[in-house]
């Protein structure tokens, strides 16, 4: 009997190849988040205006959405933490390289698509492991913790940036990202994989882990999500400084404190209350968010928008990842990893490119109501979506 209560004793969450790999996130988070002030300095120190500040967006995104689905299947035949190694590194050599960069012309493009490599690379390698790690019954909040580590760096990073640049200028604030990537490196290579003991079936190509019917709609939704953060993060800087605001980093302090406080004190909401409901009412909270943002008249009104836009981002990343993946084998976990986050990178892109455009010739407030309609768009989508229903999946309370 002893030796059943054994078997059935729940996995804990937390060990140290979990910590460790928070810790190699949040570090490379620092770099990567310390490259969302980029807008900031191709405005002040490059001239750039909202085509520019798009399009150098856009290409990060659009390493990202060729690198991802490679990555999926490269992590799930060869392994999940090489990645993150090469990974790190990768955003160490280009963040290095951000000192020479002194015009909008190839270094800054390239650059930015060697930061999009990297970045998947990381992720999917990170995500899967993370996955890999939890107890099925505590999914939701481990991927709700990597991605804290992410967006708590979102904040800790634009604060210092801001700060370093403001006391010693922009290549001290690269280097700095530069050594926190090469952190991540060393930390990436002390972790362990958990593979699977038996595998009933042999591990899906990527078209046939992609023609899921849930999963189709949740690739929808992932992509107006992506737009709508885009329209936020691209743009949210050069429009303030229009309206005469000059220090910015507080949104992001603002966006991290509520998404910490959202994945730490209420990470556990998404498993119980459903996954699918939570995201529902996150993609509602994530429209109206990106459209206020057209009203922005203040510092304080910036910081406010950071704080609604951290909880909604907060709840809907987990509980639509977590609906991704329920149900898949672990030998195919990184393709839908891949997938999702690449889905999420196409809205970005799109919209980094086209509200760009828009921008130029509208302003800046057309766009935040564009990027709130994308929203909308996610959210019908996943309503009238079929619910699927995966293992363990009985009690969630799908629609």
């Amino acid at each position: 009997m002893s030796n059943t209560k054994m078997r059935e004793k729940p996995r804990p969450l937390f060990s140290r190849n979990f910590a460790t790999l928070l810790v190699a996130q949040a570090s490379f988070g620092y770099a990567f988040s310390s490259f969302l002030m980029l807008p900031k300095f191709l405005v002040t120190d490059l001239g750039a205006g909202p085509v520019e500040i798009g399009r150098v967006m856009a290409v990060y995104s659009m390493a990202t959405i060729a690198s991802m689905p490679v990555m999926g299947v490269m992590v799930d035949r060869f392994g999940r933490r090489v990645f993150m190694t090469v990974g790190a590194l990768l955003m160490a050599l280009a963040s290095t390289a951000y000192v020479a960069v002194d015009d909008i012309g190839p270094l800054i493009y390239a650059l930015r698509g060697v930061q999009g490599c990297a970045f998947a690379m990381v992720f999917v390698g990170g995500a899967t492991l993370t996955v890999d790690e939890a107890p099925p019954e505590r999914m939701g909040q481990a991927i709700a913790l990597f991605g804290l580590t992410m967006l708590a760096m979102n904040g800790v990073a634009a604060a210092s940036v801001e700060a370093i640049v403001t006391v010693s200028g922009w290549p001290l604030a690269f280097l700095a990202a530069a050594a926190a990537a090469i952190l991540s490196t060393a930390l990436s290579r002390a972790l362990r994989e958990r593979r699977s003991a038996e595998v009933v079936t042999p591990a899906n190509g990527l078209w046939l882990v992609s023609k899921r019917k849930p999963l189709r709609h949740l690739l929808v939704v992932s992509s107006t999500v992506g737009a709508a953060m885009s329209t936020m993060v691209t743009f949210h800087q050069p429009f303030a400084l229009e309206r005469g605001i000059e220090s910015v980093s507080g949104f992001f302090v603002a966006y991290a404190a509520a998404a910490i406080f959202v994945r730490v004190g209420l990470g556990h909401v998404i498993d119980r209350a459903g996954r699918r409901r939570v995201a529902v009412v996150s993609l509602f909270a994530y429209a109206a968010v990106v459209t206020a943002m057209a009203r922005l008249d203040g510092s304080a009104v910036l910081a406010l928008l950071g704080l609604g836009l951290g909880a909604a981002h907060g709840f809907s990343y987990p509980s639509l990842n977590s609906l991704a993946i329920d149900g898949v084998s672990i030998d195919d976990r990184g393709k839908v990893m891949a997938l999702f986050q690449g889905a999420f990178h196409v809205g970005f892109a799109g919209a980094a490119l086209g509200f760009g455009a828009l921008a130029e010739v509208a302003g800046y407030p057309v766009i935040f109501f564009g990027g709130g309609a994308c929203a909308l768009v996610g959210l019908v989508v996943l309503a009238a979506s079929p619910a699927g229903v995966a293992p363990g999946q009985a009690a969630d309370g799908v629609w």
